[in-house]
């Protein structure tokens, strides 16, 4: 029996999604069901952290984002906030000004949570939902000062980290047929209100 914790890189599995379309229909994910699914029957979860950012410069993106974090909310996944920061770059081919966006605090955010969590024994087994090696730190400083937990990884669909993968103590799959399995229903009652998967992502 182990007990579990997950943290979703929220933009990371958004874009693995958004950046095929036979994938978008899946963006109505059950982060929920698909801890259920991971851990084992004897298995206890402990915690589904969720990272991720308002696009505040796209206001139908963040009505969208909004509904989604609430139905999430609704089944006990914790949503933690980064930002972004505004930033003007150099194009080399025009040799033009433009302003841009980064994002910001969500890898610390992941890394201080799993060492923070680690320290607490809030788990025995964490699973990054993530592709992004900027994150190998975290397994590596875990796996130092915390021998007795496993970090592990779930690569968003289609994507990959060569870094993660050799260093991570045991990998999960995401599977299309995991990705069916864990959506949401089209219609969410969450008290006296519904909540509807955004036509979208149908």
């Amino acid at each position: 029996m182990s007990r579990y914790c997950f943290y979703i890189d929220g933009f990371n599995v958004y874009y693995a999604l958004e950046g095929n379309p036979a994938y978008h229909k899946y963006k109505w994910l059950n982060y929920r069901k698909l801890a259920e699914s991971v851990a084992g029957a004897k298995d206890t979860i402990t915690g589904i952290f969720y990272f991720t950012t308002m696009v505040r410069w796209h206001p139908d993106g963040v009505k969208r984002h909004e509904r989604y974090i609430k139905v999430l909310r609704s089944v006990g996944v914790e949503t933690i906030h980064g930002r972004f920061l505004e930033k003007t770059i150099k194009c080399h081919k025009c040799q033009q000004y433009f302003k841009t966006h980064e994002e910001k605090q969500t890898d610390v955010n992941i890394a201080l949570k799993i060492v923070g969590d680690a320290i607490d024994n809030v788990y025995d087994k964490a699973l990054i939902i993530s592709a992004d090696s900027d994150l190998l730190p975290v397994i590596k400083s875990v796996q130092h000062h915390a021998p007795e937990k496993e970090t592990g990884v779930m690569f968003p669909i289609g994507r990959t980290s060569f870094e993660l993968r050799q260093n991570a103590g045991f990998r999960r799959k995401m599977s299309e047929q995991l990705l069916l399995a864990c959506q949401f229903p089209d219609a969410v009652k969450i008290g006296d209100s519904i909540i509807t998967r955004p036509e979208n992502w149908r």
